[in-house]
């Protein structure tokens, strides 16, 4: 097990214990005359160093988001800091890159998961620039400092950005008294900032179409002065540092590393999107257009500062569905025990729960067993109550990566789901939104990554996967929480567990779901395709590319003279040329769940194959090879589109 009792003291001495243990290994890697060197004391001997290196730090630095002591929490984050200033100097090294490409150079003939991994090794630190010669890789750093420095001050502009309009009492019809009562006041007039909980009610609710397009247009024009040039440098520059490592384009530099590999199948794979939505789309369009002749007897288009409010108006006047009621059906416990005997059946396992202690008294532990023969695979705890220093959003952090050790047996994973669900009162349990089951069932698809990983090294366990394939078994076990059988076995009112979620709420649920699904989509789309046209294309003048894809492909025109890319920070930092992968991966995982909804929701067979197709693999297999596998065929759209109601 585990061990979550650190002192502040222990965790402020393991970033050098750590770094000894590392340096240590290294050294002796460094030593290895080239004409000595094989697989196991180059490449394997620098796996294991970061292996090592992970086992000492991982849970110490996960302490910083979940520990109940503040002295914890602040020698945590130190570490991590540390953890990380490590990670950046290991890819600048080049005498470890050139000790392990001397090996390479042997030209070895080695099992297909070492190759892999030799391969992926070389590969980042050839991403890092580390086989240029010394004046472009100098170059190379000068492009990468400023590339920093432009994110940081987009993302600085943001948050000191203090725009705001003023509206007369009469301009906030619609608006609840709640919202206009917590607006602070210019005299007469109500200030209303371009923070999400001022602008999402008001363009949702606000009856005045002139404050909404006054809202829309200041809200898409945020920083435009400061953050359009950044962005057009940022886009010069990734593309100037693509080509100096050996890539036409920025977008091929990013996918080369991921399961997509190249722009032509991102772009191939949104064409085919972009042809089967709109079919749904303009449905949703004509719905909207006949409320706003209704209201304004306005007949000219759907605007920007118009699609929240018109869809709100929909959703207004169709069956309204009670959330309130809903959760009634889906106190924590009830789900929890719903959610556990789901995936006995589905993977064939049984769920332990376990009486150590964690890090707070909250915590769940559990230990995850076979049913057949009853080996132990891993360990998983669940952090779901909110309370003062923890980590305020919902996400699963992995503990410890499964991989085999020098004497054969196996490192038995462990991983968290942390999240902030409301606590159970005095008199009342904990129950959960629809939102918040889906959320939970989307993390525990992370946790089952990890947990039944059976991949020979650490790089490649678990969630070590690519960047567009890392959301594919979350939003698999996602689609579990719409499907009525299942609905069914996870709730039971909190007053009469026996009472199950009532079919005309899950109907209700399910058409919610789809209601604005296929304007919805095609807005994911044209930012997908922005993020792509701005990554490909040389020197892209970013808002005229903005106004003509979102006229053609979202059908709502981008308000004149405002520049959303300007706040798009997304596209700036992190999702560059990756924004595709939402889309991506909830495009495959619902493919991947046709596999159950053919054979059976809780068919063991096929979570069998599931696991040992998906979840045993990590990294050390293509990610599309193991999708393959999985499905018997090419991974195909027409899933998903049929789960949007087409």
């Amino acid at each position: 097990m585990p061990r979550f009792d650190y002192t502040p003291q222990e965790i402020a001495g393991l970033a050098a214990k750590a770094k000894t243990v590392f340096d240590t290994s290294l050294d002796k890697l460094l030593k290895i005359p080239d004409s000595e060197r094989t697989f196991e004391n180059t490449a394997l001997a620098f796996e294991r160093a970061l292996e090592a290196y992970g086992e000492l730090t991982e849970i110490p630095v996960f302490l910083a988001y979940v520990s109940p002591d503040a002295a914890v929490r602040e020698a945590s984050a130190a570490l991590e800091m540390e953890a990380s200033k490590l990670g950046v100097e290991i890819s600048t090294r080049k005498d470890i890159f050139d000790a392990i490409s001397a090996y390479a150079k042997t030209g070895p003939k080695l099992p297909a998961d070492k190759q892999r991994l030799l391969d992926k090794i070389l590969r980042d630190f050839r991403r890092s620039g580390l086989d240029l010669p010394p004046d472009k890789l100098a170059k190379a750093k000068e492009l990468k400092k400023r590339l920093v420095e432009l994110q940081l001050n987009f993302e600085t502009n943001l948050r000191k950005c203090s725009d705001t309009i003023e509206l007369a009492r009469e301009q906030l019809a619609g608006m609840d008294e709640d919202y206009i009562s917590r607006l602070k006041r210019n005299g007469e007039k109500y200030i209303v900032t371009m923070d999400y909980p001022d602008v999402v009610p008001l363009l949702e609710n606000c009856d005045c179409d002139e404050s909404k397009k006054m809202l829309e247009a200041k809200f898409s024009n945020r920083c435009a002065a400061e953050n359009v040039p950044l962005m057009e440098e940022a886009l010069r520059l990734r593309a100037e540092l693509a080509n100096l490592l050996g890539f036409k384009t920025h977008a091929e530099y990013v996918l080369d590393d991921r399961m997509a590999k190249k722009p032509e199948i991102v772009l191939s794979f949104l064409s085919r999107l972009e042809k089967k939505l709109p079919a749904k789309a303009k449905t949703e369009y004509a719905e909207r257009m006949a409320i706003k002749k209704e209201l304004t007897g306005k007949t000219d288009r759907l605007h920007a500062w118009e699609r929240a409010y018109l869809g709100n108006q929909i959703k207004k006047r169709k069956a309204k569905l009670d959330h309130e009621l809903v959760k009634q059906y889906f106190p924590i416990e009830t789900v929890l025990a719903g959610m556990i005997d789901v995936f006995e059946k589905v993977f064939d396992v049984e769920f332990k729960k376990s009486p150590e202690q964690a890090w707070h008294p909250d915590v769940r532990v559990y230990a995850l067993h076979e049913r057949s023969g009853g080996e132990l695979i891993g360990h998983f705890y669940m952090d779901l109550f909110p309370r003062e220093g923890k980590y305020k959003h919902a996400a699963c952090f992995g503990l410890v990566r499964g991989f085999e050790k020098d004497d054969g047996s196996y490192q038995k994973p462990s991983a968290a789901i942390v999240a902030n669900f409301s606590k159970p009162g005095a008199d009342s349990p904990s129950l959960l939104k629809h939102g918040e089951v889906e959320t939970l069932f989307h993390e525990f698809g992370h946790v089952t990554h990890s947990i039944f990983t059976k991949a020979r090294y650490g790089r490649f366990s678990g969630t070590s996967v690519s960047w567009d394939y890392v959301e594919v078994p979350s939003n698999m076990l996602q689609n579990w929480v719409w499907n009525p059988q299942v609905l069914k076995m996870i709730s039971g009112h909190y007053k009469n567990p026996d009472e199950k979620l009532p079919d005309e709420l899950i109907a209700k649920l399910r058409a919610d779901k789809t209601a604005a699904s296929g304007l919805g989509y095609l807005r994911q789309v044209f930012f997908s395709l922005l993020d792509m046209k701005y990554h490909t294309e040389p020197q892209p003048d970013t808002t005229a590319t903005y106004a003509s894809l979102a006229e053609r492909v979202s059908l709502i025109p981008m308000t004149e003279g405002t520049h959303p890319q300007a706040s798009f920070g997304h596209l700036m930092g992190g999702y560059d040329a990756g924004y595709y992968g939402y889309l991506w991966a909830e495009v495959m995982a619902t493919d991947m769940f046709s596999q159950f909804t053919k054979n059976g929701i809780l068919d063991t067979a096929t979570g069998k194959r599931y696991r040992d197709c998906v979840l045993a693999k990590g990294s050390s297999c293509d990610e599309l090879e193991q999708v393959r596998a999985f499905l018997g065929r090419d991974p195909q759209e027409d899933a998903f589109v049929k789960e949007l109601g087409l």
